[in-house]
Formats: C-alpha cells, sequence, structure tokens
C-alpha cells in the first residue's frame, strides 16, 4: 500500500502563507557590496540550505551577487521573527545560534523544527514552524520562478520592450530573459516558457498534422469599411446619452454587447443602436486587427509574456489585471475586456438537460434545452470546444484511464475550446487558440460599438417616479484619472457577473432592507441571495516511475462520473489532472536540500505525478453577498455533502490501486476536509432569472422585476450552479441578447426612454 502523507509530512513538505512573488523593484539586481545585517545573513544562510550548491552544480548562494536575498526579504513574512529562529537553535546545539551552525547541523534543525516533535513550548513550535515555513515559501516560488532572469525588460507604460521592427512580436531573440549565462530555477527544471517564432512554426506545421482540422484565417476581423464608434448625443440637461449602456465587459458584456451593436435597432427611430459597453479594466485585447487563431496578433502577443512576473496578466497580477475577492488570498474576475475568459482554462462546459432542470426547480424560469438551442451553438461556434488530439495523450493519461475503465467508469474526452491549438498552454494563450469572448468584441467594433475601458462604474441612476414604477436612467462612472462622468441611456444592462453585480446594486440602492437600510431606494430581498457554487477536490499520487515527458505536462485528457445520467443532485465528475504537480511547494516535494533539488531537476517530481479533479456539482447550499463583498453561507446540507465526499475519496482511493504503476506516495488528505470548511467555485445567481419577484430579481427574459429599463446578464441571472461557469454564461449571455433584442430593440417594442 503506498505510503499515505502524515499531518507531519505535510507540515514537513507544504508551505503555508498569502504573500506571493511579486514583481521587482528597479534596483532589484546588484551587486551586493555591504556585509549583510544579521537577518540578511540568516535567510541568505536558509537560501543555501533549500537550495543547495556544489561545483558545477550553482544553487541559491550563485545569485547572492544579483541580490536574491535583498529581493526575498521585500515581501519576507516573517522577517520579524528571524532573530528567534536564529537564537533558538541554541537549546539544541550546545549554545550555537543557527548561523554558528555548519552545514549539515543546519539541515538537522530545519528537519527538527518541521518535525516539531522536541519542541515543547507550544507557542515557540508555533512560531518556529511559521518562520520555516514563511521562508521557505519565499526562497523556494523567488528561486523557482527564475531569479533574477524571471522578468522581461518593461517600457514606462509597462508592455515589455520588443526588438524594433519585429512583425511578429516575440520575446525569444531580443528579451528572452534565461539567458543561460547563469544556472536559474529554470535551468534546474528545464523549463522553456518562451519560444523562438521559428519554433512556433515547427509546432504549427506538427500540430497541422495532428488536428483533423486547422482554421488558417482570422476568426474574426475588424472591417476597413466599419462605422465610427458611437458617439454620445447630449440630453436637456447636458448629459451623454446612449440608447443603451452595458455595464461590464467581460464574457457576458462582451457577447450582449457585440450582439447588440450588430443587430439590435432604435424602435423609435429605426437607426442602429448607440451602444456604449463600460468595463473597469484595459482593452488592449481588442487592439489588434483581429482573431487569427494558432498565431495570435502582436498586441496581445507582446501583452502575454507567459512569465508569471507579477507584472503582466499572467501569474500573479494584483490590482492590475484582478478585482480583490471575497475570501482571503483569492482573488477574481479578470480586470480587461474579455474578462475570465481571457484566463480560464479552456474547458467548456456546455449546459445540457440537467442544468435546465436545476435552473428550472430552483426558480421557475421557462427555460429548456430546445429554447436555448441556438445560443449554445452559437458558443459552440465561437468557442469550438472540441476533444484534444489522441497524440497529445502522454502515457500517464492512458494509465489513468485504463485503472478507471477497470472500476467500471466509462471514459469520456474532455473538450477544451481551442482552435488551432499548438500543444503550448491555454491560461492567457498569446496565440488566440484558446475560446474567448474577444469575438463578439470584434463584431461590436465593426458595428459602431463604442468601448469605454478603465472606468469603474459607481451606480445605476435610478428615478422614483410618483404613481410609476423606477426606472433606471443611466449610470455614474469614474475613469482613470479619477474624473466621474454620469452616462444616460433608454437601458441599462448589468453584466458585473456573480460576486460583483450585488454590491453594485447595494451602492445603488436596490437589494435587501436588512444590507440598505435608510440607503434603500428599492426593496428586493433576493439581490445577493440565492448564490450557488460547484467545487473541487484535487488529489494525486507519486508513481514508482515517470510517465510522462517534460512537454507532456498538463495536456489533460479523459473524465467520467460516479453516476450515470441522468444526474441529479451532487453529482460528481471526475476529470483526469495529467502529470503535474511539481512545484517546489507540492505536496510531494521533499522540505528542502539535494532531495528537493533532484525533485525539481527537469521536471522529475512533476513527471511521477497523477491527479484526480474530483468535481461536485449540484451541491445543495446557499450563500449570499454582503455589502462588503464577503460570502455568508445560508444553508447546507453537510451530511449529504460529506457522505459524498467521503465516497468519492473511496472511488478514488480504489482507483489509485488499480493503476498499472503503483504509487509510491499518495494525497487523499482533501477527502478528509468537512464541507463546512468548502467555498463555493464557479458562482451563480446572486440576480438571478425567475418567476417572480419572491424568488428572484429579473425574469426569464432578463427585465428586472422591479425596476423598469434595467436588465441583467452573466453568471448572476443563471440560478443554480449545475457545473463550471463560463460555458453556462456565454450561453445565457447568447440567450439573453436574443430576448433582449426582441423585447427591447426590434420595431414595435416600447420606444420610452429612447431619445
Amino acid at each position: 500500500m503506498a505510503e499515505e502523507i502524515s499531518r507531519r509530512d505535510f507540515v514537513k513538505q507544504t508551505a503555508v502563507g498569502t504573500a506571493m512573488l511579486a514583481g521587482g523593484s528597479a534596483n532589484a539586481l546588484h551587486a551586493a557590496a555591504a556585509p549583510m545585517d544579521p537577518k540578511k545573513q540568516i535567510v541568505a544562510a536558509l537560501g543555501s540550505v533549500f537550495v543547495p550548491s556544489k561545483p558545477g552544480d550553482a544553487g541559491y548562494k550563485e545569485l547572492e551577487v544579483y541580490g536574491i536575498t535583498d529581493y526575498v526579504m521585500q515581501e519576507l513574512p516573517v522577517a520579524n521573527t528571524l532573530d528567534a529562529f536564529n537564537t533558538a537553535a541554541k537549546q539544541f546545539f550546545d549554545g550555537k545560534s543557527f548561523l554558528d551552525l555548519d552545514e549539515k547541523q543546519r539541515e538537522e534543525y530545519l528537519g527538527l523544527i518541521a518535525d516539531g516533535s522536541k519542541i515543547t513550548d507550544e507557542n515557540q513550535r508555533k512560531s518556529l514552524q511559521a518562520c520555516y515555513r514563511g521562508a521557505r515559501f519565499r526562497i523556494l516560488t523567488t528561486y523557482y520562478k527564475n531569479y533574477p532572469e524571471h522578468q522581461v525588460k518593461r517600457n514606462a507604460a509597462g508592455d515589455p520592450i520588443l526588438k524594433p521592427g519585429d512583425i511578429h512580436q516575440t520575446l525569444w531573440e531580443f528579451e528572452n530573459p534565461n539567458t543561460k549565462k547563469i544556472q536559474t530555477g529554470w535551468d534546474v527544471t528545464g523549463q522553456k516558457r518562451l519560444i523562438s517564432w521559428e519554433e512556433e512554426e515547427r509546432l504549427r506545421a506538427k500540430a497541422k498534422k495532428e488536428w483533423n482540422y486547422w482554421f488558417d484565417d482570422y476568426l474574426v476581423k475588424l472591417n476597413d469599411s466599419r462605422p465610427p464608434a458611437a458617439a454620445a448625443i447630449k440630453t436637456s440637461d447636458g448629459h451623454d446619452y446612449y440608447d443603451v449602456i452595458v455595464i461590464g465587459g467581460g464574457t457576458a458584456g462582451c457577447i450582449v454587447a457585440g450582439r447588440l451593436a450588430e443587430r439590435g435597432i432604435n424602435p423609435k427611430t429605426g437607426d442602429r443602436l448607440k451602444v456604449a459597453m463600460i468595463e473597469g479594466g484595459d482593452d488592449w485585447t481588442i487592439r489588434d486587427v483581429g482573431i487569427r487563431p494558432g498565431y495570435g496578433g502582436p498586441i496581445r502577443r507582446s501583452k502575454i509574456t507567459d512569465l508569471p512576473d507579477g507584472i503582466g496578466p499572467e501569474g500573479s497580477p494584483g490590482p492590475t489585471y484582478l478585482w480583490p475577492g471575497p475570501l482571503e488570498g483569492h482573488d477574481e474576475n479578470f480586470r480587461l475586456i474579455g474578462g475570465c475568459s481571457n484566463h480560464y482554462g479552456g474547458t467548456c462546459w456546455i449546459p445540457g438537460d440537467e442544468d435546465f432542470h436545476f435552473y428550472r426547480e430552483a426558480s421557475g424560469v421557462d427555460w429548456d434545452l430546445a429554447k436555448f438551442g441556438d445560443a449554445i451553438q452559437e458558443v459552440r461556434d465561437m468557442f469550438h470546444p472540441t476533444a484534444h488530439p489522441d497524440a497529445w495523450w502522454s502515457k500517464g493519461d492512458h494509465l489513468w484511464a485504463d485503472a478507471g475503465r477497470s472500476l467500471g467508469f466509462e471514459m469520456f474526452t474532455t473538450e477544451t475550446s481551442m482552435r488551432n491549438g499548438l500543444g503550448v498552454g491555454t491560461d492567457l494563450n498569446r496565440y488566440d487558440t484558446k475560446g474567448t469572448a474577444l469575438p463578439w468584441a470584434y463584431i461590436g467594433l465593426n458595428n459602431g460599438l463604442k468601448v469605454i475601458p478603465n472606468a469603474e462604474v459607481q451606480k445605476i441612476l435610478i428615478e422614483k417616479v410618483s404613481g410609476g414604477r423606477p426606472l433606471a436612467t443611466g449610470a455614474v462612472y469614474t475613469d482613470k484619472a479619477g474624473k466621474t462622468h454620469e452616462l444616460r441611456a433608454a437601458r441599462v444592462i448589468v453584466a458585473l457577473g456573480a460576486m460583483f453585480t450585488p454590491g453594485f446594486l447595494y451602492k445603488s440602492g436596490y437589494g435587501p432592507r436588512e444590507f440598505l437600510g435608510d440607503k434603500l431606494l428599492v426593496e428586493n430581498k433576493n439581490v445577493g441571495h440565492h448564490l450557488t457554487g460547484d467545487c473541487d477536490l484535487r488529489s494525486s499520487v507519486y508513481l514508482e516511475e515517470p510517465v510522462a515527458e517534460t512537454g507532456e505536462i498538463g495536456r489533460g485528457g479523459p473524465w467520467t462520473a460516479m453516476n450515470p445520467r441522468p444526474w441529479g443532485e451532487l453529482t460528481v465528475h471526475i476529470r483526469n489532472e495529467g502529470a503535474g504537480g511539481g512545484e517546489p511547494l507540492g505536496a510531494f516535494a521533499p522540505a528542502f536540500g539535494w532531495e528537493h533539488k533532484e525533485y525539481m531537476r527537469n521536471m522529475l517530481g512533476a513527471r511521477h505525478q497523477l491527479a484526480w479533479a474530483t468535481h461536485f456539482g449540484a451541491i445543495p447550499w446557499s450563500w449570499r453577498v454582503t455589502p462588503d463583498r464577503k460570502l455568508e453561507r445560508v444553508e447546507l446540507d453537510a451530511p449529504r455533502l460529506d457522505a459524498r465526499i467521503k465516497e468519492a475519496g473511496e472511488v478514488i482511493r480504489a482507483w489509485s490501486e488499480k493503476l498499472a504503476i503503483k504509487p509510491a506516495k499518495t494525497d487523499f488528505r482533501i477527502f478528509s476536509r468537512p464541507s463546512t470548511l468548502i467555498p463555493p467555485q464557479h458562482r451563480t445567481g446572486t440576480a438571478r432569472a425567475g418567476v417572480s419577484p419572491e424568488t428572484s430579481v429579473c425574469s426569464s427574459d432578463f427585465d428586472c422585476h422591479d425596476i423598469d429599463h434595467l436588465l441583467f446578464t452573466s453568471s448572476c441571472t443563471i440560478p443554480r450552479t449545475f457545473f463550471w461557469s463560463l460555458g453556462p454564461t456565454a450561453v445565457n449571455a447568447a440567450y439573453s441578447w436574443r430576448r433582449i433584442i426582441a423585447n427591447h430593440f426590434s420595431t414595435g417594442c416600447s420606444t420610452k426612454g429612447f431619445a
């Protein structure tokens, strides 16, 4: 039987903390000239233990001349405990501090702290272990994120500096930071993040043979004869007016705004609609001439470096590209035209009969698969969900699937939104291979869509009408310079997603009385409530033999369901995570030293691993979003969910025992986690559509129950999460624009509010 990771192993082999590797300062790379202060000496000594060196195999200390310890200490979460860490060694090593110990003794000291059994003072043990974990986290992530060659050079605007005249916008020849002049973390792991144009061409030639279908043209392109962006007209009181404003330029916002600009008309004049889409992030995603899958556009290629350096959109982008999330350490919702569709992994769950059953059951919507048929086909056409070529399956993929079949599970092939994939990843794909909402934005631009980027909308303007229903008449936003603008519109569409819609409505005076008090303008108890989500529990094994080459890691493959269709509540899908998990802080990573370095060398640890993503859908729980954007659980059938988690854990353990290559270690701790500690993922429902204001916020046609001329789209309108969010959100938006045009922007529609 494989060795299950114990709690003590977990303390030794993982790091806990919320600090993330951020971008370096301008003076991060410099030669160390002055003697180190004591704290710096401690960190430098720790670095040499965590990443050791020997002749011909450089490690941490060889990077000291480039300021690695200065950089580590910039965001070291435990700097104030280093002195205590240093002196605490005296009680175990005959009065010697950590700095006085030789190399072997320092390793012994770290092992003693990680184990903890010889430290009898509980407070001291906790403090020393926290210091150890914090230092380990910061040192290993810094080194294996390739310091000091972890950033490309950028100009004052933060854009990568490329070779003049480079029409391909490649970083390889001119600004590949991994110069090979020194040994860095990437040199140890064998990672190759940046590739040359010649390598791209080789990959494309290979991919054209692997794919059954190759689309060697632009998916969408800006027309030279397109009309100019819609210009606002002035109202009698001097405000800018558009026929419709779409608030939010993410997945749903792009889909709805693009199609309204293309197909909607002003019912009062019969003219093309004046459509404005307001987004809090930038719009560089739509500045290229078009989207050519497998090749990309020069602007997107230059912005997406594939380097998680904390400056660009990859990795840990911080406030530039992510809005703060409701859970500590969890940011969410991309701040960029295209939104989360830009950075999701590519898995595209298209809603089926089960999804619509849960929608109807939750809030009484009249939706079904037949009504959504055109919307589903539209998303399939744009996102192009398809199975990876057979050539992409690794030995580990086949091993995983064969073991599942031996338990009687039918294997399905994961559909990924990918067109002309090169096998070089999917998140923020610089080659435009991954399906995103950007094609709809281009459709809008070809039809006069006005995009207002870098604009944070503050509230909807709600007008109380004596003897009548309240009206939405516009919105207020703040631009990048901090200037406030007030727009008027005949119709206002909120497309801000499940988490952001409630807070925005609260600030506008719309929501539950218990949240708004005397700021309440219009009451609806369902705003911010009924949030649901699915969840993933990830587990893994470390096999006795490697099952993948470095280039095969992370390509994915098969999946199955624990129960046959039709699927009901607490349906469980089990998806192959492929070989992976070779991160320096992964569950199977040794604590430090040479054993750890050999685990990382040539991604050896990752190549030994298989993983399961055990995905729970239609969970019996409900949450609400508070005015400070925190998540509060309202309902949870904990006994049922706990029982299902236990059952799934038993399946995964049995599955691991059927693998043709036996696991040396397993990590199934996640199945011991109580359901009360599991947050919802892929959230929906906070302004859900439904049959009445007693149970929902908007109608099946997306009109607000309580405020005229206010409409909703995005994941906030989906009554209940079954699985995932990107696919259902896109399908929901593709259906919503059809209903919105039919009810508001066609001949014969009401002309109220139109200029």
